[in-house]
């Protein structure tokens, strides 16, 4: 018989980093709804996870979305998904355009999924929280808010602005004992990384070039994120708040 665990929401949970981050909780005694587009990609999660792993199909870029998902946490079976104790908002898009090229429907769709829906889901869970003591927020931002790079420069606004949020909201939030920190990781090896570097003509010289630009030699992995994460949400981080922790293997120090 499965206990009743704590909660945890995650957006985008259900592929690349997300994925990790699912796994990494519950494998570490968490429950965990998912949210994601692809119902094929939820229902092989939740096969593979079991019962502590639920799904929930929803597009972050629908200003609803954030109803519709705490909607679906209050249905859980309360029997296996306890109070709800963190959320990760993972869920975004990678924008590369540069500046001559920028386009205000790709910018705002950028914002709506990277921006406008961590601001959205953070709110639709503070009373989610408050009710309950406290919690954790943890959104996943980008070593691109403060690293320049060029024909990324609509995607680090986003990032940006998501570091900006978090540090305003930890503030505010804090007299509810609701935490509200950022992980910020350097290039990860996610399946959109792989199929990039795949594309170079020499794929592990590609890769060695990247990685001899990180201090600790080695690209990011989504274990690593996901790590970090759980670390934020658990009770070890609970006099931490208003961070953005780098996990870029002291790229951004150096």
């Amino acid at each position: 018989m499965t206990a009743v665990a704590p909660t945890v929401i995650v957006t985008g949970g259900t592929s690349g980093i997300g994925r990790a981050i699912s796994e990494v909780l519950v494998e570490r005694g968490y429950a965990v709804l998912a949210t994601g587009r692809g119902v094929a990609q939820g229902e092989e999660l939740a096969a593979v996870l079991g019962p502590r792993l639920a799904f929930v199909s929803v597009d972050h870029a629908d200003p609803k979305a954030a109803d519709i998902v705490v909607a679906a946490y209050k249905a859980l079976d309360p029997a296996v998904f306890g109070r709800l104790v963190g959320l990760v908002n993972n869920v975004g898009r990678r924008h590369n355009d540069l500046i001559g090229e920028h386009d205000a429907t790709r910018l705002a769709e950028t914002l709506a999924l990277n921006v406008t829906a961590t601001i959205l889901m953070t709110q639709a869970v503070v009373p989610l929280f408050d009710a309950a003591g406290g919690g954790s927020i943890v959104s996943v931002s980008s070593r691109l808010a403060v690293a320049g790079m060029a024909g990324v420069s609509g995607y680090a606004a986003s990032k940006g602005a998501i570091n900006s949020f978090s540090t305003a909201a930890a503030i505010e939030l804090a007299p509810k004992n609701i935490r509200v920190n950022v992980v910020s990781p350097g290039m990860t090896k996610t399946p959109l990384i792989e199929a990039w570097l795949s594309d170079q003509p020499d794929p592990v010289v590609a890769e060695q070039e990247q990685a001899g630009r990180v201090p600790l030699a080695r690209l990011c992995s989504e274990q690593d994120v996901a790590a970090a994460v759980a670390y934020l949400i658990s009770d070890g981080a609970q006099y931490v708040t208003g961070i953005v922790l780098p996990v870029d293997g002291g790229y951004t120090a150096a």
